[in-house]
């Protein structure tokens, strides 16, 4: 009689598992890739300041932020899977508020793009916890990342062209029907939720109990910071890359090719992961940061010469994608089986709190100096989180 080895049959049941997640993953990536670009535009054209801008994002990101920090309080009454569905409608409505063009759905379009953002993000991560083992987040982080890399690469240059050399508007339909077809690929999945985290009629917990309990256990808090600071060096690098392009007198598509080519590289995350199982999580995370911080603040010294400020900001998001190499493994490493949905609900939250912070500061910037200062204050930024990943463990 043929004997079943179950480790194989288990490898790939993870493998199929994968591959699904990455599908989620990917979907999601592309509906936020294409408008990546073209929302900034989209503002600098109706509000006709960067500062206002700024003061846009900084606003919408308060949306972001209260939605991250209260999806464990909905999952406390509600199933994943409806949660998800909403959040999924949520980014739906988004893309076609800001698909009319007027200020007021510019504003409320940005709010609910916050919002879906980060119900999906929890929600799907949560997910990932529960059916991707431990032990194998190194190798699915970049996996991941290399198909979201692609939509990163492709879709900032894409949505500008659609939006203005195909047809107005079209960009938005293609990001609500990359959300749509995410959702129903997840409902065909039928996904489990995990037993231990279903929808119960128990009071929930307050949202500060678990930030508490965030804050008390320091490499979930170091995992955070560097998070943080990754996005809020691409969020500088999204909004102000494309308005320092069509400020210097080139068109809105050259703004977002600019961003497409810098997130080119996120198609080398593979090689970077592997790079980074070899030398360590900390000295890739110190490398990536610290690439970064120095190619920004040579772009800031450049501004008064365009293509060459170009050319070493895209050095810089070059530099960014090896970061990207590890993902989220410090945190998906150091987090806890049993209290994975409160946890990941508040390290979420440094991408809306990037989005929140960066914008107000260089709102601030932007009040007393020059554009171009986003990307010295951006590069300094870098070189602090360079001087954090030292502190990661050395077994990572």
């Amino acid at each position: 009689m043929r004997r079943i080895h179950l480790p194989i049959l288990l490898a790939n049941v993870e493998d199929a598992r994968a591959r699904a997640f990455v599908v989620l993953f990917t979907c999601d990536a592309v509906a936020r890739s294409i408008l990546i670009s073209l929302v900034p535009l989209q503002a600098y054209a109706i509000l006709g300041a960067a500062q206002r801008v700024s003061v846009l994002y900084f606003l919408a990101a308060w949306v972001g932020l209260a939605a991250s920090l209260t999806v464990p309080l909905v999952l406390h009454r509600l199933r994943r899977r409806w949660v998800l569905t909403v959040g999924a409608g949520v980014q739906m409505a988004s893309a076609l508020l800001l698909a009319l063009g007027t200020e007021a759905t510019l504003v409320a379009g940005l709010g609910l793009q916050m919002l879906g953002m980060a119900v999906l993000e929890n929600v799907i991560n949560l997910y990932l916890l529960d059916h991707i083992p431990r032990r194998r987040l190194n190798h699915f982080e970049p996996r991941r990342l290399l198909f979201a890399g692609t939509a990163f690469a492709a879709g900032p240059w894409l949505g500008v062209f659609l939006h203005r050399e195909v047809a107005e508007n079209l960009t938005y339909l293609v990001a609500a029907l990359a959300t749509l077809t995410m959702l129903v690929f997840f409902w065909m999945l039928r996904l489990a939720d995990d037993p231990g985290l279903q929808a119960q009629t128990a009071p929930p917990p307050s949202p500060l109990a678990y930030v508490r309990r965030y804050a008390a256990q320091p490499r979930l808090v170091l995992a955070w910071v560097l998070a943080l600071g990754r996005n809020g060096w691409w969020v500088m690098y999204f909004i102000y890359t494309p308005i320092y392009v069509t400020s210097a007198g080139y068109a809105p598509e050259v703004g977002g090719a600019l961003v497409s080519l810098g997130l080119a590289p996120m198609l080398l995350v593979r090689v970077w992961g592997r790079l980074g199982q070899r030398i360590g999580t900390r000295n890739l995370l110190g490398i990536g940061y610290g690439l970064a911080g120095l190619a920004s603040l040579a772009a800031a010294a450049a501004a008064g010469a365009p293509l060459l400020c170009m050319a070493l900001i895209c050095l810089g998001a070059f530099s960014a994608t090896i970061i990207d190499g590890v993902g989220n493994v410090p945190f998906l490493r150091a987090v806890h089986p049993y209290e994975r949905a409160e946890m990941t609900a508040v390290f979420m939250t440094f991408r809306h709190v990037g989005s929140l912070v960066v914008p107000g500061a260089l709102a601030l910037v932007l009040w007393l100096l020059p554009l171009p200062f986003v990307f010295a204050a951006g590069g300094l930024m870098a070189l602090l989180m360079a001087a954090l990943a030292r502190n990661i463990p050395r077994r990572m």
